[in-house]
């Protein structure tokens, strides 16, 4: 029994032995290689045209009552795009290789969760928006949708009586957060 456990192994390491050769390791690394199907992560891609290098984005367009929110947006929205690439900003199409233009129709802010004192500390904050990128090199649109949906819960320190007054702080947490929401969908594909 111990001699068909010995030839059990030695017959395993001869086949390791051949797997690990030089020209089987290099045969393994090309077709690992060749299936990689351009994956890469989250957040360092992009779809655009390499030729995409200067992209206007004005300031989007507010429907909302909410007092300047379009304004804080547009420019968390242009923080994000210089953060995930070699993109070089400006706020007219003239002279840009793309546009990347927005309306807010929505800003929704609702209690969620209450302090032991029953005051609100826990909101949910949904944006909707339109937003469009067009490639303006090749006059197409790369990226559109007009019901953009953004969702999620914040911890913010405001006056609970009064959610219109909800400080300068928390309204850009919230826009920065939109915008890697819109950038990474526009960079990404999705």
């Amino acid at each position: 029994m111990i001699s068909r456990g010995v030839k059990r192994l030695s017959r395993y390491y001869s086949q390791m032995r051949c797997l690990t050769s030089p020209a089987n390791l290099l045969f393994a690394l090309t077709i690992g290689s060749m299936a990689s199907c351009g994956y890469s992560l989250i957040g360092t891609g992009s779809f655009l045209p390499d030729y995409i290098q200067t992209v206007a984005i004005p300031t989007f367009a507010n429907t909302t009552p909410r007092f300047e929110v379009e304004v804080r947006i547009t420019d968390a929205v242009t923080r994000e795009f210089v953060s995930r690439g070699n993109f070089t900003m400006v706020a007219d199409a003239a002279g840009a290789n793309a546009e990347l233009t927005g309306t807010i129709t929505a800003f929704d802010v609702t209690p969620i969760g209450l302090n032991p004192d029953e005051e609100a500390t826990n909101f949910l904050v949904q944006i909707r928006a339109q937003v469009n990128f067009r490639d303006l090199v090749q006059n197409e649109i790369l990226y559109a949708n007009n019901s953009f949906y953004f969702r999620q819960e914040f911890e913010i320190e405001a006056d609970p009586t009064s959610l219109s007054d909800l400080s300068n702080v928390a309204v850009d947490e919230i826009a920065e957060e939109f915008a890697r929401t819109v950038v990474s969908s526009i960079l990404e594909g999705f």
